[in-house]
């Protein structure tokens, strides 16, 4: 059994190292697990239950832990409609983890399209298009753009 955790220890850390060098900060492997964290609550929040668990079943255990990580249920998803919101939320997750105040060179915007385009790689087209028929429009135009690109 101790050798899965360390197959799903060493695929979660090759992730975050290929992400933190997406991102233009190779040696920021502990604040960019931070951002992924953050990315990653602010998208549950927004989705369906019902989504979320079509999303779960697509990651590795790595990123399922990452995302069903102090999870509340809610009846329904969150309401915002703007792209705006999202990343507002995406700065006070970031803050709450204690990743704030670092120069990343990007706006938030930017690492949020870096963070979806990375876990792509984990998504089956159909998933990815299910997720964005959820968004409202601003937000799904950003996420077809990141996660398409």
């Amino acid at each position: 059994m101790a050798l899965q955790f360390d197959r799903y220890a060493q695929e979660g850390n090759l992730f975050l190292k290929n992400l933190s060098g997406a991102l233009g900060h190779p040696e920021e492997i502990g604040r960019t697990g931070m951002i992924l964290r953050a990315v990653l609550h602010t998208l549950r929040e927004r989705i369906s239950i019902a989504q979320s668990l079509n999303l779960l079943s697509q990651l590795p255990m790595f990123l399922k832990g990452i995302y069903v990580d102090n999870w509340k249920y809610n009846e329904k998803p969150l309401t915002y409609t703007e792209l705006d919101d999202f990343t507002e939320e995406v700065k006070k997750h970031q803050a709450q983890y204690g990743e704030q105040e670092y120069d990343w060179q990007k706006s938030t915007r930017e690492i949020i399209g870096i963070v979806l385009n990375e876990l792509r790689i984990y998504l089956t087209k159909g998933e990815a298009e299910s997720i964005v028929a959820e968004l409202p429009k601003e937000i799904k135009e950003f996420f077809k753009e990141s996660m398409y690109a």
